[in-house]
């Protein structure tokens, strides 16, 4: 208790005291410290139920547009949007390559679902899925793609290299905060800010903070993570408006049997100018994430220096201008001088 109250005080200590307590971490379960579960959609929609959330994604949002789908899984939603919202493109990525390797699977299968009454069951049995890619370009499987990518950025990450007109992030972010701390979830929001054209939009599902701490013992890392949050789901669209995201609705909230899948999809526009906002999270200027706070601290030091520097020399100047005044002025009667140096004086003690 006493080691979890210096946490939450923010108290730093070298003593053996400040380090966690023996925790006994679930090593069966550490190879999903992602949230790359194999098995996520059997038991989100079972007996192979259509995806709730589809319900609240109007096709007009993807339609001949370029889609981005973070911790796609196995790729149903994607290939669902694929096949029947008609994006210009669709790229799904994850951070598992297993997962990824099961995506590119189904793109044959959900092809073959719209093929497979002009064959005979047998034939699909025997080959499996049988149809493939076509030659048009734009139109389902040839608009989906899958990639293995971890896509939260490094410190000191460059610009992003693609950009998108929307980007789908469902049921990701508690893995990304219990991974990679405040930190990671403000890079990643950054990321997503920068990797969208204007006028695109975010729809983005957030776990609940509950749920947080049914994982905290996954492995040593998510641990230490998940004492150090400070900011909570719930700020997440606060966060997002502070760094140029506007238009923050609601699309619905899916049912489910299971109340934590009970989660609000949120929508977020990118404006079609960018105005940058007046204050961030924290107060200030507009919250670039943590991979560029270094950098931010170097330069207000220097300018920091150099405003030193420069309010000396503004002193010296005025301080040599109002003893010149008084000089001038010394030919007055003795209380218009008195007057005179204590203006001086006055003027010479204001920044």
């Amino acid at each position: 208790k006493q080691w979890y109250q210096r946490r939450v005080r923010g108290h730093k200590s070298s003593t053996s005291d400040d380090k966690p307590p023996n925790i006994k971490f679930n090593e069966k379960a550490k190879k999903f410290a992602y949230g790359n579960y194999s098995k996520y959609y059997g038991y989100r929609n079972p007996a192979n139920e259509a995806d709730p959330r589809l319900q609240f994604l109007d096709s007009s949002l993807f339609a001949g547009k370029d889609v981005l789908d973070l911790g796609c899984n196995i790729g149903h939603i994607t290939l669902t949007i694929a096949k029947d919202y008609e994006p210009k493109k669709i790229l799904g990525v994850d951070i598992d390559g297993n997962l990824i390797n099961v995506a590119r699977k189904n793109i044959r299968r959900y092809l073959s679902k719209e093929k497979s009454s002009e064959f005979p069951m047998s034939m699909q049995v025997c080959y499996g899925p049988l149809f493939g890619q076509g030659s048009d370009n734009t139109t389902f499987p040839n608009n989906v793609a899958f990639r293995q990518e971890n896509w939260v950025p490094s410190t000191g990450a460059t610009e992003p290299t693609e950009m998108f007109d929307v980007i789908l992030c469902l049921s990701v972010t508690k893995w990304v905060h219990l991974n990679w701390g405040d930190c990671g979830i403000k890079d990643l929001f950054n990321k997503m800010y920068k990797s969208i054209r204007p006028g695109g939009k975010l729809i983005l599902e957030c776990q609940h903070w509950k749920g947080y701490g049914r994982r905290k013992k996954l492995t040593a890392t998510i641990y230490k993570n998940y004492q150090e949050i400070r900011i909570l789901p719930h700020e997440f669209p606060q966060y997002l408006q502070t760094i140029g995201f506007t238009q923050w609705r609601t699309l619905g909230v899916p049912s489910h049997n299971q109340k934590g899948f009970r989660r609000p999809i949120w929508m977020f526009t990118k404006p079609e100018i960018i105005v940058s906002p007046s204050q961030d999270f924290a107060g200030s200027s507009q919250d670039t994430g943590c991979s560029q706070e270094s950098a931010s601290c170097s330069t207000q030091d220097s300018n920091s220096s150099k405003d030193s520097t420069t309010t000396t020399s503004i002193t010296s100047r005025d301080s040599t201008t109002a003893a010149s005044t008084a000089s001038k002025d010394s030919t007055s009667t003795g209380s218009d001088a008195k007057k005179d140096a204590s203006d001086g004086s006055k003027e010479c003690s204001e920044p």
